[in-house]
């Protein structure tokens, strides 16, 4: 039965906020590794799978989520998300039962192809346990990264054909098989995955967004119609899928001038911030649009969880942000006066639960620090300074300055050589610092702060920081 919108009595927050009850018991790391990771471990198996600099690109590499044991190492291209696109590990389970990880590699372009405003590459898979190389497609202009097909095969990718058009494959890696066009995604066009089941599709000079499941395409609906004139995903975008509300909440930033983005660089001239972001909630089911949220993002959100959510089986609230005034000036894309405030929100309706006061925004403030969690928690911005939030009441919540959490800081990695991008670095995920509730670093985690970490395999979690990644093994009162 599909939900009605409205505001179910499951969502009702407690009349006050719970302690935190953080463990303040300091952890010692059982394992460490000097790495410049640019994000993040995935872990499967008891091996840990992450992503590293190395002097001209990334290489993944697995350990043994035990001791942390090095078990294999393979050089990864980034594609053509490299800017856009945080570049994270990707593991996916074939038919058999085998944990797989599945990237791009560069590849040599056919001969008389060769160009430096294309990459050539190639999609592989690897065994996560062994290292050994289970798949390598054809060499082709590979326009996402690999990804899961919504658990019917083992690997995805989209590439361009020779009419410049997208093509989504999928690859039965037990196999090798490998098929591809109208039978996998009907499609036409131009398109890209951009959340789970949604694509942005661009087709005689219009885009449209596009559910796809199970190689069948639900609905696809013009993007101005869904965010408004001026919006479309390659200004960026961020979206959530609730299976339990058959529900998209997405945020997207939108153009409202007539300038072309490729001219904002070469004019001065300044934009309303409450014109430029725009949250939306629509029927997963349908596209129809359910509510819509002016001046309002998701981007300082990215990093919070959604399992103790009512996005899922929580009763905590998700989160977007709103600005309240303010101005973006070009060409330097730097905000004026700007101000906005953090809002937990009612995921069928958007209406406001709660909301907190406005604050500063800018290069070095922000209303929300980026932290590990499952969505009960935020460090969150008030007038002088940074304080832990209840996300199901909008209240302070008690802690005190022994209490540890988890911070991330965004990472970056250098382009691999050739292809379209020059001069510009490419977008990791996160790595982590412990820090108290203000966001401040501290010199070590505790045992409470790791049961924010997500990446826990064989009692043990794995957490990637500046110039290392170490594992830490939990205590059974955590695990």
């Amino acid at each position: 039965m599909i939900p009605l919108p409205g505001k179910p009595a499951a969502t009702t927050p407690p009349s006050s906020p719970a302690p935190v009850a953080r463990n303040t018991e300091i952890a010692t790391a059982a394992w460490e590794v000097p790495l410049e990771p640019i994000g993040q471990p995935v872990v499967a198996d008891g091996v840990a799978l992450v992503y590293a600099k190395t002097a001209t690109g990334v290489n993944a590499h697995a350990f043994s989520v035990a001791d942390g044991k090095q078990l294999w190492t393979q050089p990864v291209h980034p594609g053509y998300e490299a800017p856009s696109v945080p570049l994270e590990p990707v593991i996916t389970r074939t038919a058999s039962g085998r944990s797989t990880a599945i990237f791009l590699q560069a590849a040599t372009a056919p001969a008389g192809l060769e160009s430096d405003e294309a990459w050539w590459t190639a999609p592989v898979a690897f065994d996560l346990s062994t290292g050994k190389e289970l798949y390598r497609g054809q060499p082709e202009v590979v326009s996402t990264r690999p990804f899961a097909c919504d658990g019917l095969l083992d690997l995805c990718f989209v590439a361009y054909d020779q009419e410049s058009q997208s093509i989504e494959h999928w690859v039965d890696i037990d196999s090798g098989e490998e098929t591809g066009g109208a039978d996998v995604n009907p499609l036409t066009g131009v398109f890209r995955p951009i959340g789970k089941e949604l694509y942005s599709v661009v087709e005689d000079g219009v885009e449209k967004l596009a559910h796809v499941s199970f190689g069948e395409v639900l609905w696809e609906v013009e993007t101005e119609k869904i965010f408004g004139k001026g919006a479309s995903a390659d200004f960026g975008g961020r979206f959530i899928y609730s299976e339990k509300l058959d529900l998209f909440v997405g945020s997207m930033w939108i153009n409202p001038t007539n300038v072309s983005p490729d001219k904002f660089a070469e004019q001065t001239f300044t934009m309303n911030l409450r014109e430029t972001a725009k949250t939306v909630g629509f029927r997963a089911s349908s596209g129809r649009v359910l509510w819509t949220a002016d001046g309002s993002t998701l981007d300082c959100s990215q990093t919070m969880g959604t399992e103790a959510t009512t996005l899922e089986d929580g009763d905590s609230f998700p989160l977007r942000c709103e600005f309240t005034e303010g101005h973006i000036e070009f060409p330097s894309g730097k905000y004026r006066s700007a101000k906005s405030k953090l809002v937990g929100y009612y995921p069928l309706t958007g209406d406001v639960s709660w909301e907190t006061e406005p604050v500063d925004v800018g290069w070095s403030t922000r209303e929300l620090i980026p932290t590990a969690g499952h969505g009960d928690h935020a460090i969150a911005g008030v007038p002088r300074s940074q304080n832990l939030l209840d996300t199901r009441t909008g209240k302070f919540r008690g802690t005190s300055f022994e209490d540890v959490f988890i911070c991330l800081e965004q990472a970056m990695y250098p382009m691999p050589p050739g292809g379209p991008y020059k001069d510009v670095s490419g977008s990791g995920s996160f790595w982590a610092f412990p820090c108290m509730k203000s966001g401040s670093a501290v010199p070590a985690l505790t045992y409470g702060a790791l049961m924010d970490v997500s990446t826990a395999d064989q009692d043990t979690a794995v957490i990637s920081f500046e110039g290392k990644v170490a594992g830490y093994k939990l205590l059974k009162d955590f695990v």
